[in-house]
């Protein structure tokens, strides 16, 4: 049945030409006939040209073919064949360019004896005298009623070929590559057939392809899919190739079954294996799975697609990689100027004056050069960039780290980065076999520090003042101490680091700093535990180590009192994490057994409800 429409193939003989004349392709057995008139319809000649049909009516009446029907055999002298062509292409031409507005009836019937006189001829009229069509206008949809005609001749003689003992006439080679040439001719014929380009023929060629589509699909049938072995044998082979080529192998290696893989790929042991950063050569790779010789017959399995996709992916790899050089995060380290420095990161960083010797102390000196502006910059082009081109990478041997780093199969772009880097490129290499760190880490690590410190004497500090400073906050300050240390003194770790606005701010930093030590050296601490007298009324509590007490019950007597912070509460009421409530009176006794604002406190000095009278 045909395949893309519901009518059933015809027979030759409604076809008019018989199937073996179509199929053959053999040129027919002319008799003489009266020479071609000489006609003339040049673009520029447009009066002749607008005469076309008078002139072509006179042409085939001096020819005698007027009444030519398909089965006209012999009508046509062989030696006469291609100025007859010639006649026929320049009159197809002129009628296809003087169509519009023309009596379509007129037009139909010339165009029919044209179409007869390609037939009769043996020739296919296209864009060339050769017999081939022209195959792109016909996949645009502008392909002229010749090129469908060649469509179904040129798949007539494959299919010809195909059926052929031996398939010795399909093309030169090999048994195999006949068949494959078969299969790619259907599978041709099926993709328009899918696309409904087939669709355009006229009822004759339409039956003529039907007879071309399904007679090529039967005969290559065998040769569109595989048996077990034959998949097995080429996913072996090619899994081998791949394998090798992933794990760079500078040379292929098939081992015992060399002579079986040589077969399946068309690749020799010993050859090259591919280069991952290379687009060409991976996509030579895939090529080559494609021409391999079984390739015809397993491309459908799912097994050889895997292969396929693999190569793909590392193409999308490369891709991908490049790209990352084209990031903004790329872009700022080469090109953003910093206020302080008034230069890029890549040209501080590349053009950087070392005078330590070991790397490890290089990326130390490094860091403690760079602001905290180029340390944004940086930071963002190591998480965008360096991280995805380099794998950082060790393996702990006993109690030492190996380096085991490198950049990422398919990236393209390491010389650049590697250049971009400078007489800096230790950043990549693992500087600290102790403790497993790159040089690129002891620069990010210290400058992370640094970020760290600013914080403990800005944000860490911003609510505190003299004021409201409090036991509890002896942490916070001491660690603001320490940073503003080392960003002042001059062996401080961080002097260097700080942009010119932070070393202006550092000045007001200094004075709160020493406010607050002040202000909590002030809070009453002293040597002696216990109660302290702090005035109008107010009274301290140390613990036993003379530091405040944070927060505590502390009983005199058969009073309880409430020590915060270091100091008695007074005239408040205090919700502990129990739940419960307590009122603390003017001296800071625990009220009992008493109503205070209506609310009623028991014995426990609990606050009850405002109608519970114990």
């Amino acid at each position: 049945m045909n395949k893309y429409s519901s009518k059933a193939v015809k027979t030759a003989a409604t076809v008019g030409m018989s199937l073996a004349m179509v199929l053959s392709n053999a040129a027919p057995v002319f008799a003489a006939a009266p020479a071609v008139p000489t006609l003339t319809c040049t673009d520029s000649d447009t009066k002749d040209c607008k005469d076309i049909f008078y002139d072509l009516s006179k042409a085939i009446e001096k020819i005698g073919l007027d009444e030519l029907t398909m089965d006209s055999e012999g009508t046509i002298n062989g030696s006469e064949k291609q100025n007859i062509i010639a006649t026929i292409l320049k009159y197809r031409a002129g009628l296809a360019k003087y169509a519009e507005g023309s009596d379509y009836t007129t037009l139909r019937k010339w165009t029919d004896i044209i179409d007869k006189l390609i037939d009769a001829s043996g020739n296919v009229a296209g864009a060339d005298n050769t017999g081939m069509f022209d195959e792109t206008k016909f996949l645009a949809g502008t392909a002229q009623a010749n090129d469908d005609k060649g469509l179904v001749n040129y798949y007539s003689k494959m299919l010809a070929d195909a059926s052929d003992a031996g398939w010795k006439d399909l093309t030169t080679g090999s048994a195999a590559t006949k068949q494959k040439a078969a299969v790619k001719a259907f599978e041709k014929l099926e993709k328009w057939v899918e696309e409904g380009y087939a669709d355009r023929l006229n009822d004759d060629l339409a039956d003529r392809f039907d007879t071309v589509y399904n007679d090529l699909e039967e005969v290559t049938s065998e040769y569109r899919s595989s048996d077990e072995d034959v998949t097995n044998l080429f996913v072996a082979a090619w899994s081998t190739v791949l394998e090798q080529d992933l794990n760079g192998n500078k040379t292929l290696d098939f081992g015992k079954n060399k002579v079986k893989f040589e077969a399946e790929t068309g690749l020799t042991e010993g050859s090259d294996t591919i280069n991952l950063s290379s687009k060409t050569e991976i996509k030579d790779r895939i090529q080559a799975i494609k021409d391999a010789p079984n390739y015809y017959r397993v491309k459908n399995e799912d097994a050889v697609q895997d292969i396929i996709d693999q190569y793909n992916d590392l193409l999308g790899t490369i891709t991908d990689l490049k790209d990352l050089l084209k990031d903004d995060a790329y872009k700022a380290y080469l090109t953003t100027k910093t206020d302080d420095a008034e230069a890029t990161v890549k040209s501080v960083i590349s053009g950087f004056s070392y005078t330590k010797t070991t790397e490890k102390d290089k990326a130390k000196e490094l860091a403690k050069t760079l602001d905290v502006e180029q340390y944004e910059i940086l930071k963002a082009m190591v998480e965008d960039v360096l991280n995805n081109a380099y794998n950082f990478e060790t393996k702990k041997v006993g109690n030492y780290y190996v380096d085991k780093s490198g950049w990422v199969d398919g990236f393209t772009g390491s010389s650049t980065i590697t250049r971009d880097l400078g007489n800096s490129d230790f950043l990549l290499n693992l500087v600290d076999t102790k403790e497993g760190t790159f040089g690129i880490d002891v620069v990010m690590n210290h400058l992370a520090d640094f970020v760290e410190a600013w914080d403990a004497v800005t944000t860490d500090i911003a609510k505190l003042t003299p004021a409201n400073i409090k036991a509890s906050d002896k942490a916070t300050l001491e660690a603001a101490e320490d940073a503003y240390y080392e960003m002042s003194a001059t062996d401080g770790k961080y002097v260097n680091n700080l942009t010119k606005d932070q070393k202006k701010e550092l000045r007001k930093i200094k004075t709160k700093v020493e406010n607050l030590r002040e202000a909590f050296d002030n809070l009453g601490v002293t040597n002696v535990a216990g109660w302290y007298d702090m005035g109008n009324g107010n009274w301290g509590y140390n613990n036993e180590d003379g530091t405040p007490a944070a927060y505590k019950w502390v009983a005199s007597g058969a009073d309880w009192y409430m020590i915060k912070d270091g100091k008695m509460l007074r005239n408040t009421w205090l919700a502990t994490d129990g739940g419960r409530w307590y009122y603390l009176d003017n001296a800071g006794k625990m009220v009992t057994n008493q109503s205070v604002d209506g609310c009623w406190i028991n014995s426990y000095g609990v606050y009850m409800s405002p109608s519970y009278n114990g």
